[in-house]
């Protein structure tokens, strides 16, 4: 329990979750961590500009604690220099509707889906998205293949409202978000055929693509949240001395430890003999449970009471000390497995409930059957 409370106050205090969602996001849009610089530039300014978005902002709290706004100061994640500083805190969770919504938007795909003025064309997601990297540079070029590309998109491009779509669009799109965008448009269009019910069919694969990206995202984060469980576990144990191997052994002589007190007790007058009261302190001290450091005299208590030569107690200390070693690894394993882990290992063991499951509880959408 002390090992996952440290772990979850660190992990709240230095907002891991919100920047590993973040990190994850960027490359996502920018294709991977293997892409080119200038696409995860790209994607640094986009994943800011949704961030700023009312459907992202709105699911983050920033802190207003002195002690935490100082720390989140101090472990801001760096961004580009070319974005705006916002808020230093980030939501740790995203919902995929609101991602693919917040997304599109940004890209402006729903207007200049409301801008084709012939629906009834063959006109579809895949051709629009194939052209939006060259909207800003052929609009302006009538004798280009890219604006001939355009019009037959979009029909009448002259007007000044288009033009001014067009002008607003944000130059900041990494090509393989187009091209990852493209993919799922045309599976889009392989299952709508009309451009109207294919948006939302588009809205739909997104944030599955978005979901199956989130899934892999969460693993990553829980191999190095378990990382840092080990050292905190390890931490723990070591500070504590909690050795494995010396606790095992102690446990198992406590019964015999007992009877030892209990005949000791019986023998010496504990209440006006000093000397008396000392022994059987000691021997309380030896029945309490062997945690702490007060402990390393019984942990090497072998050495002192061994009658060998030097290079026989050499190789001895050397073996307690590795012992010693391996039971803080042990102990340390299996702190950093956490408290949840364990209580639900007790609960498969042992059933404390008596009065059998608790019911389901019934809800609006999960009406009780009659």
């Amino acid at each position: 329990m002390l090992a996952s409370e440290i772990q979850e106050l660190i992990t709240t205090l230095l907002q891991w979750r919100a920047k590993h969602l973040k990190k994850s996001i960027q490359l996502l849009i920018a294709g991977g961590s293997e892409t080119q610089q200038s696409d995860i530039d790209d994607a640094t300014i986009l994943v800011h500009k949704l961030y700023q978005d009312p459907l992202i902002n709105t699911l983050n709290q920033q802190a207003q604690e002195i002690v935490e706004k100082k720390l989140q100061d101090l472990n801001q994640a760096r961004v580009d220099p070319r974005t705006l500083k916002g808020k230093q805190s980030a939501p740790s969770y995203i919902p995929s509707e609101t991602f693919a919504i917040t997304l599109l938007e940004a890209l402006k795909i729903p207007e200049l889906i409301n801008y084709v003025q012939k629906p009834e064309t063959k006109t579809n997601l895949h051709m629009i998205l194939a052209s939006y990297k060259e909207l800003k540079t052929g609009i302006n070029d009538s004798s280009s293949e890219s604006y001939k590309k355009i019009q037959q998109i979009y029909g009448n491009v002259d007007n000044e409202q288009f033009k001014n779509l067009v002008k607003s669009l944000p130059d900041y799109v990494p090509d393989n978000l187009i091209t990852s965008l493209g993919v799922l448009a045309q599976r889009s269009r392989i299952k709508i055929d009309d451009l109207r019910e294919e948006m939302n069919q588009f809205k739909k694969e997104v944030e599955t693509w978005f979901d199956r990206s989130m899934d892999r995202a969460s693993g990553v984060y829980r191999r190095n949240a378990k990382g840092v469980a080990i050292l905190i576990g390890l931490s723990v144990a070591i500070l504590t001395n909690t050795d494995s191997f010396h606790l095992l052994k102690r446990l198992s002589q406590d019964s015999a430890i007992r009877s030892a007190i209990t005949q000791s007790a019986s023998q010496y007058d504990v209440i006006k003999n000093p000397n008396d009261r000392r022994q059987i302190e000691e021997l309380l001290g030896n029945a309490s449970i062997p945690i702490g450091w007060q402990n390393i005299s019984q942990q090497f208590e072998p050495l002192s009471t061994s009658r060998g030569n030097s290079a026989n107690s050499l190789l001895l200390g050397i073996w307690l000390g590795f012992k010693l070693i391996c039971g803080w690894l042990v102990s340390g394993l299996a702190i950093a497995m956490g408290a949840p882990f364990w209580f639900d290992i007790l609960n498969k063991v042992i059933n404390v409930r008596n009065a059998g499951p608790r019911p389901v509880a019934y809800t609006k959408d999960q009406p009780p059957s009659k």
